[in-house]
């Protein structure tokens, strides 16, 4: 029997149902469900690849009059079909070499003995542990580092992005400045992006909680845009709310807790609380502030897979995933001509990119 161009097609679009049958069958996703789409998809298929004119009579009623048409739309089926295969694996390359990148850091770490020279100090403040992340943020990363400790918090891990200014030779600076705090610094081999030295605090942590003897961490940043006396309020309220495992700290709570955020900007956070209730299923008033308060209970159970621009919307998920209990705690985030004007994550446009992201990863990524 010799095959129209058209029953070809059919016959090739039921070979990729198969494909995908033995693909969900391989990642135990294979159930009766998807047994009843793909048994009567090919059937389908196999029956009109017999009667053309059954075809066409069904492809009538989606104004489809052209065979041609009908290949351009298997064709971009396809396409989409295989440029989401396509992504899928590179993103799974690029965590398998973050992995890499977050394992060599704290092996370097080790071989450097910063666990074993920890001090360890013993006060009101020795539960909690600081996480800061510094890509070229030499500039301001001194003064975060002595504005933490000066407010008497000794510990601190420093996660270095494969910084090309001075932001090494800052931190062991201040580590034989300070030589009775705890810093610990963990320096990438490439540069894996700020996102990514998530991943590398949280394994840390998780395999060294005990060592560190912390109850509490905190996720601030190197600009200077955080400020270290709302920690007053921190304390207060992890006083006043025992159990709770997660602050998100917010700029929206209180009409004074932000100052000079530009308008355009307060516009996007606005959207995310409902692209984040959408996508996350809690309503936050401030999903993308990353100054955040977490218990070392919670950190050990938090998996952030992200390499991308979406890691405070996965550390949400988590938290609805693992059903920890959250507060939200207004905070003084300062908006400074050099915050606003530096690396290109900070620009407004990346919200769109933000948005793709969640859209791929809920939807398309396996």
């Amino acid at each position: 029997m010799q095959l129209s161009p058209l029953q070809f097609i059919l016959v090739v679009s039921g070979l990729v149902f198969f494909i995908f049958a033995i693909d969900s069958f391989q990642r135990k996703r294979f159930n009766a469900l998807h047994f009843l789409v793909f048994f009567w998809w090919v059937s389908v298929i196999l029956l009109f690849s017999l009667d053309v004119q059954l075809l066409n009579k069904f492809w009538s009623l989606f104004w489809v009059a052209r065979w041609a048409d009908l290949l351009v739309y298997i064709s971009i089926i396809l396409l989409a079909y295989f440029y989401f295969e396509i992504l899928n694996k590179i993103t799974k390359q690029s965590f398998l070499t973050t992995r890499l990148i977050t394992e060599q850091a704290i092996q370097r770490a080790l071989s450097h003995n910063e666990i074993t020279n920890l001090k360890l100090n013993d006060n009101e403040f020795s539960d909690f542990i600081f996480l800061v992340r510094s890509y070229n943020e030499g500039k301001y990363l001194n003064d975060v580092i002595d504005e933490i400790l000066d407010y008497w918090f000794s510990k601190i891990v420093i996660v270095n992005d494969w910084s090309v200014d001075n932001t090494v030779r800052s931190v062991l600076d201040k580590k034989l400045q300070h030589d009775g705090s705890d810093i610990i610094l963990l320096s990438h081999l490439i540069n894996r992006w700020w996102w990514s030295a998530n991943k590398t605090w949280f394994e840390f942590l998780r395999r060294y909680w005990d060592s560190l003897k912390v109850k509490w961490v905190v996720t601030f940043d190197a600009d200077w845009q955080m400020d270290i006396n709302d920690m007053k309020t921190f304390i207060y309220e992890i006083n006043k709310n025992a159990g709770t495992d997660v602050f998100l700290w917010t700029r929206f709570l209180l009409w004074w807790s932000a100052s000079n955020i530009p308008l355009s900007r307060k516009i996007i956070l606005s959207w995310s609380r409902v692209i984040t209730y959408f996508f996350n299923s809690l309503w936050v008033t401030d999903p993308h502030n990353w100054y955040r308060v977490l218990s070392i209970d919670a950190v050990k159970n938090i998996k952030i897979d992200s390499d991308g621009m979406t890691y405070a919307s996965e550390l949400l998920d988590e938290v609805k995933r693992l059903n920890l209990k959250y507060k939200e705690i207004p905070v003084n985030i300062k908006y400074t001509e050099y915050s606003l004007k530096k690396a290109h994550w900070q620009k407004n446009s990346n919200a769109w990119r933000i948005l793709l992201e969640l859209i791929y990863k809920k939807f398309f990524y396996k």
